[in-house]
């Protein structure tokens, strides 16, 4: 390369780089002169300071102060417990009122079964006075499955004086089937499936279709607690597992699985009233939903297999026996949750434990070595 020409190349390889540092440092944060800071230009006027910081002592609603207000709501949302450790529930209490439009409308639905089981005991003294063994057989089993769609009205008082007399079984009277206070349906269903004369059950149709009549009277008026209201979905699928799949309940019949269905319906209309109440809360109303749904469903399937009825305890087969007390126990499993859900106080926290002293430990070290030693 010729000299003038190198010397051109040279010249403006300095001013390129001259002008490379003129920038740099123009645009370098904290440079010196007049020049502004890079990026902390202000686009908008500063804020003035907030009138009420410091000034807001509480939280609306709440005792809790506002300075531990969203710590505690935190706690409380990600743990369950509170700022002490303790273990505390995140569902407000309901107000018992709230049950109110529950509690009314199972007692309609109540009434309604309680007048289609007067019916069927009608139909049941017609067939006994006909002696139409067949006929007061079919008979018994619609009364006394319209009698457990009631489910949950026979809780306290005058409603249980007469669901014993009525549903009562031998096994809590002093005298067993011989005793006087052994009358109902199950009475009548050892005299039907035991060959007894027809004409000697007459006597306690009469007697159930006049207790039942008295029950109508009693149920427009009873009284739940919402605990028990809450409580009695459990307790019906309860006592379906415990007196009627095992057969307890029903010796001389077998209908296990007809009163199974029965109660089965019940506690759906206990849920169907109380799921505005807990919808919402937790995951209890979906859990509860699909538990029902799947029992519902293998009870139709057993009933469809056989034209629509319900096969006696005996003819169940040992697989339909096993799917029913799966879904069974799933049921139990999703409504114990219930009560817990629909609580109308709220829990006292559960205090957390403190943490084991010195001695304690030291105690808790012998222990360990003395079992390491024998071991």
């Amino acid at each position: 390369m010729k000299p003038g020409r190198r010397s051109l190349w040279l010249l403006t390889a300095i001013v390129v780089l001259a002008v490379c540092a003129f920038a740099g440092s123009a645009l370098a944060p904290g440079g010196s002169g007049d020049a502004r800071p890079f990026a902390v230009s202000e686009l908008a006027p500063r804020s003035a300071p907030n009138p009420l910081a410091g000034r807001l002592q509480k939280v609306y609603g709440t005792n809790t102060p506002a300075d531990r207000y969203g710590t505690e709501i935190a706690d409380l949302e990600d743990d369950g417990t509170n700022l002490a450790g303790e273990q505390i529930s995140e569902l407000s209490p309901l107000p018992p009122r709230a049950f109110t439009p529950p509690e009314n409308e199972y007692r309609a639905y109540a009434e309604r079964w309680i007048s289609s089981a007067l019916a069927g005991a009608a139909s049941l003294r017609r067939a006994l006075a006909s002696t139409d063994r067949p006929a007061a057989i079919a008979a018994w089993e619609s009364t006394w499955s319209d009698y457990l769609h009631l489910g949950a009205v026979y809780l306290t008082g005058a409603a249980a004086t007469l669901n014993q007399a009525i549903d009562g079984t031998p096994g809590v009277l002093p005298g067993g089937t011989s005793d006087p206070h052994f009358v109902g349906l199950h009475r009548i269903e050892m005299g039907l499936w035991t060959g007894e004369s027809l004409d000697s059950l007459i006597g306690y149709d009469m007697r159930l279709e006049g207790d039942l009549e008295r029950l109508r009277g009693v149920v427009a008026h009873v009284q739940f607690t919402p605990l028990e209201y809450a409580t009695r979905s459990h307790e019906i699928i309860e006592d379906a597992q415990r007196d009627l799949l095992s057969g307890m309940d029903v010796p001389w019949s077998g209908q296990g699985v007809l009163g199974t269905a029965a109660g089965v319906a019940a506690t759906e209309e206990v849920f169907h009233t109380l799921e505005p109440l807990i919808s919402g809360r937790e995951n209890t109303e979906g859990e509860v939903r699909a538990e029902l749904s799947m029992l519902s469903g293998v009870l139709k399937s057993i009933s469809r297999h056989r034209h629509g009825g319900y096969p006696s305890l005996p003819e169940l087969g040992s697989y339909e026996h096993e799917q029913l007390n799966g879904y069974v126990a799933g049921a139990l499993s999703a409504l114990e949750q219930m009560p817990g859900t629909l609580e109308t106080e709220a829990r006292p926290p559960i205090p957390k434990l403190p943490p084991p002293s010195l001695s304690e430990k030291a105690a808790e070290r012998v222990a360990e070595q003395a079992a390491e030693g024998t071991s």
